[in-house]
């Protein structure tokens, strides 16, 4: 008999996408001398003293409007009641899971999230009066406010209403309870499941866009808000029919720029920060291999069971890893380079690879061998598989007929989906070959079927890599002058030996963005918070928590960047 393979919700604390296990890759940014010690023995700091210009301070971007900037930074009572937003926001149990039904099949089931529009609709009176409301889907939230030069492109603010499920067995080991939303004043911090990821943004976002209406503000440029209710599960519900519903409105390359969730800012150095928006995202494809064979009593057993067979798939595929494909235009480059230049933790070695590697292929491939060497790196660097879920068999004495497993792939940014692919048709072939069996793909034998059996590989799942965003031109001037701007007049105004510089990074999963790519070439994954270990470790995970200080310049952040997309950008 055929064995399903069933999809299999994972504990909150073991499910990370890409974007959370790579939001650690910023705090160990701190510690790239591990990564010199991998490749040249040496743990001495270097002189700066040389530098180059790859990773140069950024212009800040001022604009005229500049209202309420100060007051989102430094004023006590904006503070008070933007924690008090945010925690009750914490407090409405969002949680989703990996299969979920249509929320007009069964309304109940998504009863947190209407309670939910209910809780935005009320928290921001000004939001809600002066923007359009669409819902989408039922859940999916798409605001409009209408700029009053409709020829100019739109700005697109993103982020997602659900939250990764709580592991009850996990509940006593919380601080706080996970969706009490605590705010402890001593530490400055948030607590609670979604408090990073990401009714943060989402909250941030609104807060903004209410003080802007508050101020008076009146937008040239039509601003979105387009908020997915799914997006821990792909966002097959929620993203998936938010993106065409706003693509039939507006068309093709119709938007300015996205910004959505992803890295923020880390620091690299004593006063030395790295503000990394994430401009690609690597692509995705999941393989089933079932092995089909002959049943029987178990007490007359073959040389190999259809589970021996797969499992010395499985050992082959392990053992042959994809190579490495490191290249200068890998976004992550930009993040090493900008460590290189202003951190005096990086071994003097390491940063003149770093430094030298778009001219010498020497020190590209040593720069290579160290990433390689790197868990934190490694995989941003080339193409991953892992082998998910298994089954076969069904009885103790009876012969498994059929063995199936899944394999997920992280697809390089130079690579594609097809040539993931026929990586493993090379390995299944060989296997098919050692063991007599035949060989299926895509509708055809490759190796006809055998008295044994055959193998089968098909594809069920796939994503390109994302096209790569700009990290140069007026978008992302704008974008790195805005952040400039905020960090260098705002966060650190009182911090006089603060510095910032902007790079880019990449992620090894796939946010909601993967739906949007037709609207606009310049999408940025970012979120203008400062990272450090503690909250980065939590993400997904027990004791979730953010900085409440880092959530207003957040809001800061989306302020000044509909004001000076306004001020500064052109068609």
């Amino acid at each position: 008999m055929a064995i399903r393979l069933e999809d299999k919700s994972l504990e909150s604390g073991r499910k990370c996408s890409g974007l959370k296990r790579h939001w650690k890759l910023l705090a160990a940014l701190g510690s790239v001398l591990a990564l010199g010690t991998i490749l040249t023995g040496e743990t001495s700091t270097n002189s700066l003293a040389e530098k180059s210009s790859r990773c140069g301070k950024v212009e800040p971007l001022v604009p005229n409007f500049n209202r309420s900037l100060d007051l989102i930074l430094h004023d006590p009572e904006f503070k008070k009641f933007s924690i008090e937003k945010l925690s009750k926001a914490i407090q409405i149990p969002t949680e989703i899971k990996d299969v979920n039904p249509q929320p007009a099949d069964d309304p109940e089931y998504y009863a947190e999230f209407y309670k939910f529009h209910g809780f935005l609709e009320k928290t921001f009176p000004l939001v809600h009066k002066n923007l359009k409301v669409e819902k989408v889907n039922e859940l999916g939230l798409l605001y409009t406010w209408q700029g009053s030069e409709e020829d100019l492109k739109p700005v697109l603010f993103m982020a997602h209403q659900d939250v990764v499920p709580v592991n009850r067995v996990t509940w006593d080991s919380w601080e706080y309870p996970p969706f009490s939303g605590h705010y402890d004043e001593e530490t400055d911090i948030i607590w609670g499941r979604g408090s990073n990821d990401c009714k943060n943004l989402l909250i941030a976002e609104l807060e903004a866009i209410e003080q802007l209406l508050d101020d008076d503000y009146k937008p040239k440029r039509t601003i979105l808000l387009s908020f997915g209710f799914d997006e821990e599960s792909s966002g097959l519900l929620g993203a998936q029919t938010l993106a065409p519903f706003i693509e039939k409105r507006y068309g093709k390359d119709s938007i300015f720029s996205i910004i959505d969730e992803g890295f923020g800012i880390a620091p690299v150095d004593k006063g030395v920060y790295v503000a990394s928006p994430i401009n690609a995202e690597k692509g995705y494809v999941d393989v089933i291999v079932t092995v089909n064979g002959k049943g029987g009593h178990s007490s007359v057993p073959p040389e190999h069971t259809t589970i021996g067979v797969a499992a010395d798939l499985v050992t082959v595929l392990e053992d042959h890893p994809f190579d490495p494909d490191f290249q200068i235009d890998n976004p992550i480059f930009s993040l090493l380079t900008c460590a290189a230049e202003h951190s005096n933790k990086v071994p003097r070695h390491l940063r003149n690879h770093i430094i030298k590697a778009p001219k010498s292929k020497l020190s590209s491939k040593l720069l290579q061998k160290a990433l390689m060497k790197d868990s934190r790196f490694r995989d941003l660097i080339r193409t991953t598989r892992a082998v998910d879920i298994f089954n076969g068999g069904i009885k103790a004495n009876a012969l498994p007929e059929v063995t199936s497993f899944l394999i997920n792939h992280r697809v390089e940014i130079h690579s594609s989906v097809e040539a993931t692919v026929d990586q493993d048709l090379q390995y299944a072939e060989q296997i098919a070959k050692k063991y007599g069996y035949g060989l299926h793909h895509n509708g055809e034998f490759i190796i006809p079927a055998t008295e044994l059996g055959y193998i089968d590989i098909k594809v069920v799942k796939s994503l390109e890599p994302a096209p790569v965003s700009p990290s140069s031109g007026p978008v992302w001037e704008i974008l790195a002058g805005t952040i400039q701007n905020v960090f260098e007049n705002g966060v650190f105004v009182n911090q006089d030996d603060a510095e910032l510089y902007v790079s880019t990074a990449l992620m090894s999963g796939n946010t909601d963005t993967r739906y949007y790519w037709n609207l606009t070439k310049n999408i940025y994954r970012f979120t203008a918070s400062i990272a450090d270990g503690t909250v980065l470790k939590t993400i997904h995970s027990v004791n979730e928590h953010v900085n409440a200080d880092s959530h207003l310049s957040a809001i800061a952040f989306i302020y000044n960047y509909i004001v000076n997309v306004d001020e500064y950008a052109k068609q």
